[in-house]
C-alpha cells in the first residue's frame, strides 16, 4: 500500500469519525430542544418501527397544529393521541401521533408535507389548517434546510453553534388580514378571496386519497366571523367534491369552544390545556368513527 493510498484512508476515517461525533452530539441537542423537534423535523417522538397492529395519526398543518408556545404535553396532538388510546385500551388497539405540522406555512405546503413522510406509513391523516398562514415557506421552514431536502434528517446543532434561529423556529403571525372582521368586506368564500387556499386544501385531500390515505379535514375554532365564512365555504366545497368517498370525513369544530373565554383560550386565537382537550377529544372520535367505518379497528 502506497504512502499516499495510506492517507487518503486515513483521511476519509477522520471524515467519516467527523459524521458519528457531529450526528451524536446533534442527536443530543435534539433530545434537549425545548420545543421537541426530533431528526426527522416534526415535533414530538421520532416514531420507528411499529407495535403490532399499532395505528399510526398523522397531523399536519400549520401554527394552530404545531403549537410552538404550548408545552408538547398540553398540546392538541397529545390530547387527540391521549384519547385515541383511552379509545384502544379495552381491545389492546394501540396508537401513535405524529405531528407533522410547521409553523406559519400554507395550504400549499401540506401535499409536500404528507409526501415528505410517507415513510411513517400513516394509516389517517388529520389536517388542522391555521390562521396566520404564508404563501410562501416562512424562513426556518424545514425544507430550507439542503440536508433535509436530500436525506430527510433535519441537524439542529450547526444553527445552536452559530447562534441563528433554529428550523421551525418562526414566529407565529397573529391572525392573518384577510381574515380580520375589521378588513374590507370583500367575499373570503372559497369563490372569492379565499380561492387560493381552497384550491390548495382541495389538493391536499385529493392527494391523500389517491395515496390510499383517509383523511379527516376539521376545521379550527373559528376566531372571527370572517373565519368561520371562509372555513364553512371551504367545508362546503369539500363535502361535495369529497363526501361520497368513505375514506374521507370532514369536521366542523368551529363552535367546539368559546375562544372569548379564559378558560379555553388566552387571547382568543391560541388554545389553553382545555381548550386543547376538548379540540382533540373530538377529533381522536373523528378518527376513531372513521377507522372503524373502514374496518381498521381490533375489535
Amino acid at each position: 500500500m502506497t504512502r499516499h493510498t495510506i492517507g487518503a484512508l486515513f483521511a476519509l476515517e477522520l471524515v467519516v469519525f467527523g459524521f458519528l461525533v457531529f450526528a451524536l452530539l446533534d442527536r443530543r441537542a435534539h433530545l434537549a430542544d425545548p420545543v421537541g423537534v426530533n431528526q426527522w423535523g416534526f415535533r414530538g417522538e421520532a416514531r420507528g418501527e411499529r407495535l403490532p397492529g399499532e395505528l399510526r395519526v398523522a397531523l399536519v398543518g400549520g401554527s394552530a397544529a404545531y403549537e410552538a408556545a404550548t408545552p408538547h404535553d398540553d398540546t392538541m396532538a397529545m390530547a387527540i393521541l391521549n384519547q385515541l388510546q383511552e379509545f384502544g385500551r379495552p381491545s389492546e388497539q394501540e396508537y401513535s401521533l405524529v405531528n407533522l405540522s410547521e409553523p406559519r406555512v400554507g395550504a400549499d405546503s401540506y401535499v409536500t408535507t404528507i409526501r415528505a413522510y410517507e415513510f411513517l406509513g400513516p394509516d389517517v391523516i388529520c389536517l388542522f389548517d391555521g390562521y396566520d398562514a404564508l404563501e410562501r415557506l416562512p424562513p426556518h421552514a424545514r425544507r430550507r434546510s439542503a440536508i433535509f431536502r436530500a436525506s430527510g434528517y433535519l441537524p439542529i446543532l450547526p444553527a445552536r453553534i452559530l447562534r441563528r434561529p433554529a428550523w421551525l423556529s418562526d414566529p407565529e403571525g397573529g391572525l392573518v388580514g384577510l381574515l380580520q372582521d375589521r378588513s374590507s368586506p370583500e367575499d373570503v368564500s372559497c369563490d372569492g378571496a379565499s380561492n387560493a387556499y381552497c384550491l390548495a386544501m382541495v389538493d391536499t385531500v385529493r392527494y391523500a386519497l389517491r395515496r390510499g390515505h383517509p383523511i379527516i379535514v376539521a376545521s379550527p375554532p373559528f376566531v372571527t366571523a370572517r373565519h368561520a365564512a371562509q372555513q364553512r365555504s371551504l367545508g362546503a366545497l369539500l363535502t361535495s367534491m369529497f363526501g361520497a368517498d368513505p375514506k374521507f370525513a370532514y369536521l366542523d369544530l368551529g363552535s367546539s369552544i368559546d375562544l372569548s373565554k379564559p378558560t379555553e383560550s388566552p387571547d382568543g386565537i391560541h388554545r389553553t390545556p382545555l381548550g386543547n382537550h376538548e379540540v382533540g377529544q373530538r377529533i381522536a372520535v373523528g378518527a376513531q368513527r372513521l377507522l372503524e367505518r373502514l374496518g381498521m379497528v381490533r375489535r
